[in-house]
C-alpha cells in the first residue's frame, strides 16, 4: 500500500509543527527568585504536584504541534493506494477494451441491448482518452492477438462489434489476451476495461483470468475496471428443447417433436407455432408458470418416402421477448425406409420377445411413434436356403438360441459382417459350445462359451462398462439402477479373445455382454449376450436364466442395437453454435464434393474429404439456422444432406457471477466494479488517484482540537487557583 499527496508542496507546512515549541522557547520568562519564609509549607505541596505539572504541559504542546502537522497533512489531500499512480491528470494510456459479444449480450433493455450499452460506454471513456493512447480492442469471439489502434480508430472497430453465437474461447482467456498486450505497451498508464453482463456461460469459474502474473510485471501497475451490464431484473421466454422422437425416421410414418419451454420472470401466455420445410404444421397456446417449464408436443404427417431430409423449428410468438435469440429453436431428421431385421431360432419364443420389442405392430404403438424395424422370423433350417446376397437386405440378424448352424452358414455370416453387416447372438440352453468353438465361428463369435454356470448366490447385471457407448448413452442415469435389480440364474462362461470388449458384466464380474468389430470399407459388429434375450414363465423349465424381458432396459437397448449396428444410432444432425458437426458418408455411395450451405445464403464452403473417410466434418459453423449440404459425384450424382445450428443453451440462464466467483478471478481488491456511468467515474477515480484519506485527518483534527482545549482549559484552571491561593 503506497501513499501520494495531491499537494506535496503543502505537506512541508507539517514542519510548522515545530512552531509550539519555538514560541515556548522564546517567550519562557525567567522567574524571579523572592524569599518568603512564611510560603516553605506551599513549596513543599508545589515539589509534590511538580512532576504532574509537567506531564500535562507536555501533553498540551504534543496536541498543538499534532494540531498544526495534520492540518498542513489534509491540506496536501493525501491518498491511498495499492498500485503506482499518476493522479487523475490525462496521460497516454495503454488501453485494453474487453467486448463480451456473447448471445446473451443482446438482451434488450429500454431499447438497447447490453453490446450497444457496452459500445456507449466505450466511448464515452475513449473521449476522455489522449490521441497518444494506444487501445487493444479485444473481442471474446475472436482468438487473435489484437493491434494498437488510436482512440478514433478503436471507435470504428468498436461499431464493426457483433453478437456472435460461437465463443471458441472463454472471456478469462480474452481478459488475458488484454493484459498481455496492455503490459507490453511503453505507455505510462495501463487500464483494461471488462464490458459484460457478467453471464456465468462466459466464464470458467473458479479459474484465475489468464495473465495476471504478466500484469504484475508492471511497475506502474495494470488498473482492472469491470463494467457490469447485467439488466436488473430478466426476463426470457426461451425454447430449450425442440427435438424429433429419431434422428432417422421411418418412411411413411408420422414423427413426434417435443418442444420445451422455458420462463423467467411472471406467469404469462404464448403461442407456439411447429413449422416443417417452411411449411406451418401446427400451433397451440400455452400458459407458461412464472420461473417454470412447459412441455409442448407436436406430431408430424405421415413423411412421404420421397422426401431424405426434412428441417424444421419451434417458435414462440406474443409480445417482445427482451432476449429473442432463444425463441426459436431448430431440428433436422432423416428419413429412410424401415430397417429389416432377420431373427434366426429353434422355438419361436426365443424369437417372441426381440420380435416383439423391435416390430410391435401399429396397433401397439404410442401415437407419433415411427415403425422402425420390420422384423422376419426363421429357423436355422430356412436360414441355410437363403441365397448369400439376400442378407444384404437386412440391417443386423439375431441368433437366438440357436443350437447349431452349418460351417457354411458361419462363413456366410462372417462375410456379412465384414460388409458392414451385423450380428447378435444371444446363448441358451440349446447352444451347443463346439459349434460355436468351431473355426470359421469363432472368427466371428465375440468370445468362446466353455460352460453354463449356476451361482448359488443372487445374481443381477453388474456395471456398464462405458455410459459413452451408443447403446447406452441414451439412458445412462437409468440404465445402472434397473439393471442391478434384473435377475440372472443361469448364463454361459466365456473367455473374450484379444480385440473384444466387455461392455456388461453381471454382479460376480463375469461377461454378460461382449461386442467384436470388423474394420473394413464399412464397419461390421458381432454382439454377444451370454444369457438368453428371452425368458419362460414357468421358472421351473430348463429355459428359465433370467427375468431381463420383464423390465424396460431390455426394450431399450434392443432399439438401440438395431440403431448401433445400422450406423445410425450416434448419427447426429442437431448441434449448437461451437460444436463441429459431423456427418455420416454412406461408403456404398462417394462423392467427390460437398458444397456446404449456410441458413444466410452467405456462408458456403466446399469440402473434398479423403475417398476412404466415412465423415464429413464441418468446423464450428457459426450462423444458427438450417444448414444444407449437396453432395456431387461421377455422372451427375446427387445427395442432399443437412443438419441444424442451435444457440448454446448455457446462453439462455442469465445467471450472473457474484463477488466471490469475481474474486476467485481477478483476486480480492484486485479490480473495481462498476454499474452505471457515475459508479465508473468514482472507480476510475479511486483506481487513478486512491482512497483519499482527508475525511479521516479532518476528523482526527477534531479529536485533537477537543483534546487539546480539555488539556488548556485544565492547565490554566489549575494554574488560576493556584495563583489565587498564592494571593492569599
Amino acid at each position: 500500500m503506497d501513499l501520494s499527496l495531491l499537494h506535496a508542496g503543502l505537506a512541508a507546512g507539517a514542519t510548522l509543527a515545530a512552531l509550539p515549541v519555538i514560541l515556548h522557547l522564546f517567550m519562557k520568562q525567567t522567574p524571579k527568585h523572592v524569599i518568603f519564609p512564611a510560603l516553605r509549607l506551599i513549596r513543599e505541596r508545589q515539589k509534590r504536584s511538580r512532576t504532574k505539572l509537567r506531564i500535562k504541559n507536555w501533553l498540551l504542546l504534543l496536541a498543538r504541534m499534532a494540531l498544526v502537522a495534520l492540518m498542513a497533512l489534509a491540506l496536501a489531500r493525501p491518498s491511498l493506494f495499492s498500485q503506482a499512480t499518476l493522479g487523475d491528470r490525462e496521460v497516454p494510456t495503454a488501453l485494453g477494451l474487453v467486448f463480451d459479444t456473447s448471445l446473451s449480450m443482446g438482451y434488450t433493455d429500454k431499447f438497447k441491448t447490453r453490446l450497444d450499452e457496452a459500445k456507449e460506454r466505450a466511448d464515452e471513456i475513449l473521449k476522455k482518452t489522449p490521441a497518444t493512447s494506444q487501445v487493444f480492442v479485444v473481442d471474446s469471439a475472436e482468438p487473435g492477438v489484437p493491434v494498437p489502434l488510436s482512440p478514433a480508430a478503436a471507435r470504428k472497430r468498436i461499431e464493426g462489434l457483433a453478437l456472435r453465437a460461437a465463443q471458441p474461447r472463454s472471456l478469462n482467456a480474452a481478459v488475458g489476451q488484454a493484459y498481455a498486450a496492455v503490459a507490453d505497451s511503453d505507455r505510462p498508464r495501463h487500464e483494461v476495461y471488462i464490458l459484460t453482463d457478467l453471464a456465468g456461460s462466459s466464464w470458467e469459474k473458479g479459474r484465475p483470468v489468464e495473465g495476471l502474473d504478466k500484469i504484475k510485471e508492471v511497475k506502474a501497475g495494470v488498473g482492472t475496471y469491470i463494467l457490469r451490464l447485467t439488466p436488473k431484473e430478466a426476463h426470457d421466454i426461451a425454447v430449450v428443447e425442440a427435438e424429433p422422437s429419431e434422428s432417422v425416421a421411418t418412411q411413411g410414418e408420422t414423427v413426434e417433436i417435443k418442444a420445451l419451454l422455458r420462463s423467467r420472470g411472471p406467469a404469462l401466455e404464448r403461442v407456439v407455432e411447429f413449422y416443417l420445410d417452411d411449411v406451418p404444421k401446427g400451433k397451440q397456446p400455452v400458459a407458461l408458470p412464472a420461473n417454470g417449464e412447459t412441455t409442448v408436443r407436436f406430431t408430424t404427417p405421415k413423411l412421404d418416402p420421397s422426401v431424405p431430409l426434412h428441417q424444421g423449428f419451434v417458435r414462440v410468438r406474443g409480445a417482445p421477448d427482451p432476449m429473442s435469440f432463444d425463441d426459436v429453436r431448430y431440428f433436422t431428421f432423416k428419413v429412410q425406409p424401415a430397417m429389416k431385421v432377420l431373427v434366426v431360432s429353434d422355438l419361436e419364443i426365443d424369437a417372441e420377445f426381440v420380435a416383439d420389442a423391435l416390430d410391435p405392430g401399429s396397433a401397439l404403438l404410442p401415437p407419433g411413434a415411427p415403425r422402425t424395424c420390420q422384423v422376419e422370423r426363421v429357423r436355422p433350417e430356412q436360414f441355410a436356403s437363403r441365397a448369400r446376397d439376400s442378407l444384404r437386405t437386412f440391417t443386423c440378424v439375431f441368433l437366438l438360441n440357436v443350437t447349431q448352424l452349418a460351417e457354411a452358414d458361419w462363413g456366410r455370416l462372417n462375410d456379412y459382417v465384414r460388409e458392414g453387416g451385423g450380428v447378435v447372438i444371444g446363448l441358451g440352453d440349446r447352444c451347443r459350445p463346439e459349434n460355436y468353438n468351431g473355426p470359421v465361428a469363432a472368427q466371428l463369435v465375440p468370445a468362446a462359451p466353455s460352460k453354463v454356470q449356476d451361482p448359488k448366490a443372487e445374481t443381477v447385471f453388474g456395471k456398464v462398462s462405458d455410459f459413452n457407448h451408443p447403446l447406452f448413452n441414451r439412458y445412462s442415469k437409468q440404465l445402472d439402477a434397473v439393471l442391478s435389480q434384473v435377475p440372472i440364474s443361469h448364463y454361459w462362461s466365456v473367455t473374450p479373445p484379444e480385440g473384444s470388449r466387455t461392455l456388461l458384466t453381471y454382479s460376480d464380474g463375469a461377461p454378460a455382454l461382449v461386442e467384436r468389430v470388423f474394420q473394413g470399407v464399412k464397419t461390421g459388429r458381432a454382439l454377444l449376450w451370454t444369457t438368453p434375450l428371452a425368458r419362460r414363465a414357468d421358472r421351473k423349465s430348463l429355459a428359465a436364466w433370467n427375468e431381463f424381458p420383464q423390465y424396460w432396459p431390455f426394450l431399450a437397448i434392443q432399439l438401440q442395437t438395431v440403431a448401433y449396428l445400422a450406423g445410425i444410432a450416434a448419427e447426429r444432425l442437431n448441434f449448437e453454435a461451437g460444436q463441429d458437426v459431423v456427418l455420416a458418408i454412406d461408403p456404398t455411395r462417394r462423392f467427390k464434393n460437398y458444397v456446404v450451405q449456410g441458413p444466410d445464403a452467405k456462408t458456403t464452403d466446399r469440402l473434398t474429404p479423403e475417398a476412404t473417410s466415412d465423415a464429413l466434418v464441418i468446423v464450428t459453423p457459426q450462423p444458427v439456422g438450417q444448414w444444407k449440404v449437396t453432395a456431387s459425384g461421377p455422372e451427375g450424382a446427387v445427395a442432399t444432406l443437412g443438419f441444424s445450428v442451435n444457440p448454446p443453451l448455457a446462453e439462455t440462464q442469465l445467471v450472473p457471477l457474484e463477488a466471490r466467483d469475481l474474486d476467485a478471478l481477478f483476486g480480492k481488491n484486485n479490480y473495481h466494479l462498476a454499474d452505471d456511468p457515475e459508479s465508473l467515474n468514482r472507480a476510475i477515480t479511486r483506481g487513478r488517484v486512491g482512497h483519499e484519506i482527508f475525511p479521516w485527518l479532518m476528523a482526527l483534527i477534531l479529536v485533537v482540537v477537543t483534546a487539546e482545549n480539555f488539556l488548556a482549559n485544565t492547565f490554566y484552571s489549575e494554574g488560576g487557583a493556584r495563583s489565587a491561593t498564592v494571593a492569599a
